[in-house]
């Protein structure tokens, strides 16, 4: 994996397993019942999309112990849906950092830091900055080319916990393949 350290916070020696998702299909600002870029839900068809997608990661035997996602309402309906799909026993917080033009590596990674027992976690979030993140933690900088479909996700490992980057890219999915997964 990324380095060959363990941290002492990390007592199962497990790596630390950090899914990055972005939200499911959420309304249009004109047909969503809200002139709030924050306040978009998802859509009928983005919620029961996100469930496949759910089904597909617990067929990959992705097992969560925090769920954290952005403020805004189409990423914590994400977030609930997975909760209640995958993991009805996970914490799930808000977290300020995961908010469209707040995000950096830098704030993320010190929300992460509070709670170093939690070592299996999914940020739910928004795109571009779900991509820069991963392009960061994988070392790659902000100039690769990584992009996140509406529901989709990526694993990234770390030896220890808290995350410090590069991790190592596990895997990468589209929705598509998830909700093959879970069909």
């Amino acid at each position: 994996m990324a380095s060959g350290k363990k941290s002492s916070q990390n007592n199962d020696d497990q790596p630390y397993e950090l899914y990055l998702m972005r939200h499911g299909i959420a309304a249009n600002l004109e047909s969503g019942g809200s002139s709030e870029d924050a306040k978009r839900p998802l859509t009928p068809e983005g919620k029961l999309k996100l469930r496949g997608i759910a089904k597909g990661l617990d067929r990959l035997g992705v097992s969560l112990d925090w769920i954290v996602t952005s403020p805004l309402k189409r990423a914590v309906e994400t977030a609930e849906i997975v909760r209640d799909v995958l993991a009805p026993s996970a914490a799930m917080d808000p977290c300020e950092a995961l908010a469209p033009g707040a995000v950096t590596s830098q704030k993320v990674m010190s929300f992460l830091s509070q709670q170093p027992d939690r070592t299996r976690v999914i940020l739910v979030g928004h795109e571009p900055s779900l991509s820069e993140l991963a392009s960061e933690w994988i070392g790659l900088g902000r100039a690769a080319n990584l992009v996140f479909k509406k529901g989709g996700c990526c694993l990234i490992s770390f030896d220890e916990s808290p995350p410090r980057p590069p991790g190592l890219l596990s895997w990468w999915l589209t929705p598509r393949i998830m909700r093959k997964l879970g069909a």
